[in-house]
């Protein structure tokens, strides 16, 4: 063998060992992990990609893995391309870390409901490699038992950035204005004699009304308030036609409808209701968020729609997948006292004017009764009337 044949046979040989070998391999646990992320994540040049089942931000803005989202947050202000996906059906664990990644420009989605995201990696500069058990938690750091391979290789960290890549993934803000309105207690849903009283009396102005109070004591921050019967009438979409009749004039007839209302409301229990004052009770259990867009829709729903809204804002916001969530119609009878055919109709009625989205499972042979319950998406309120003129 000649010497350069011999040569370049070594040469091969060397160039095959380091493209196929990381130039160094390690194992990290604890705490060990999450200071050589913070190192190599500090260093950043050009880009890092995270794939995480979850991140959970601890309170007060304090600890290791708030720390690794400061170290992303600040890695984006110095201009390296930072991308992050978390698994949605963790929405709930993820959301803290998702507002604050979104609120400082960084790159941050969830995966699509098809699949779960079950990866827990990271890529730096396109060559530092860490990828194994621990999600980014308190306890995946200091309490649990997990391992994290770490290595050098530009072909591992591009194998694995481009399978992260091709990973689909909801490219919008999760956050949608319902965050931000007029709080309800789940009492109003949850208790026969509230809620489900005016559902079952058909009572739609009396509905409408209720909620305007409670976006009036929003407003002014006071549990009670005068009433000021014209402006109620108004905003509820009184108007006189023709001739007044047993009416003396015009304020007359606004608040003969208002008071018959009030009335009717004080007589469910939810309001009080006496010379000219309204007062609402505020309950601890605020957990239906109205956002304000609602007294601006432009279309018309029905009272079972209406009801219907209010009972997927609530189920929304409860569930860990928001905007998404699911319960079979059976329990969501069970637990609103209502009738399946409202709940049918109601759901219906929102998803043909777009304000939900319904993801229905397929039937399964060889009895095709096997199916799951159906997943229901907020799709927020549409600007536009959806509505077919007669």
């Amino acid at each position: 063998m000649s010497s350069l044949f011999k040569k370049l046979f070594l040469t091969y040989i060397i160039c095959f060992l380091f493209s196929s070998s990381p130039l160094f391999a390690d194992i990290l646990c604890g705490k060990t992990y999450q200071q050589t992320l913070h190192e190599y994540i500090a260093r950043a040049k050009s880009s890092i990609v995270v794939a995480m089942y979850f991140i959970i931000l601890e309170p007060g803005g304090k600890g290791p893995i708030n720390e690794l989202v400061d170290d992303l947050v600040d890695a984006e202000k110095r201009g390296v391309d930072v991308r992050v996906i978390l698994e949605d059906s963790k929405f709930k664990e993820n959301r803290l870390a998702y507002q604050k990644l979104k609120e400082n420009g960084v790159n941050v989605y969830f995966d699509t409901p098809e699949h779960l995201l079950h990866v827990k990696g990271v890529v730096v500069d396109d060559r530092y490699v860490f990828i194994g058990s621990a999600n980014w938690s308190r306890a995946a750091i200091e309490d649990n038992y997990e391992v994290t391979y770490f290595e050098d290789s530009s072909r591992d960290a591009i194998a694995f950035k481009q399978y992260v890549e091709k990973i689909p993934f909801q490219d919008k803000d999760m956050f949608l204005p319902s965050f931000e309105g007029v709080v309800i207690s789940s009492d109003f849903l949850l208790l026969p004699e509230t809620g489900r009283s005016l559902l079952k009396s058909r009572a739609v102005k009396q509905l409408d009304l209720y909620l305007l109070l409670r976006k009036i004591q929003y407003e002014n921050g006071e549990v009670s308030f005068s009433v000021d019967y014209d402006v109620l009438a108004k905003a509820m979409g009184y108007t006189v036609r023709g001739k007044l009749g047993k009416y003396r004039n015009q304020h007359h007839y606004f608040y003969e409808r208002i008071h018959r209302s009030l009335a009717r409301l004080r007589r469910y229990g939810l309001i009080d209701y006496k010379k000219g004052v309204v007062s609402l009770n505020l309950k601890d259990n605020l957990s239906i968020v109205i956002p304000f867009e609602y007294w601006d829709y432009p279309g018309k729903l029905s009272m079972r729609a209406k009801y219907m809204y209010l009972i997927c804002l609530y189920e929304a916001g409860r569930s860990s997948r928001y905007p998404c969530w699911f319960r079979s119609q059976k329990d969501m009878a069970k637990l609103y006292g209502i009738s399946d055919t409202t709940i049918s109709l109601g759901l219906l009625e929102l998803e043909e004017k777009g304000i939900i989205e319904v993801l229905r499972d397929r039937p399964t042979p060889p009895d095709f009764s096997n199916r799951k319950a159906n997943v229901y998406k907020m799709l927020g309120l549409p600007q536009k009337t959806t509505d077919v003129p007669i």
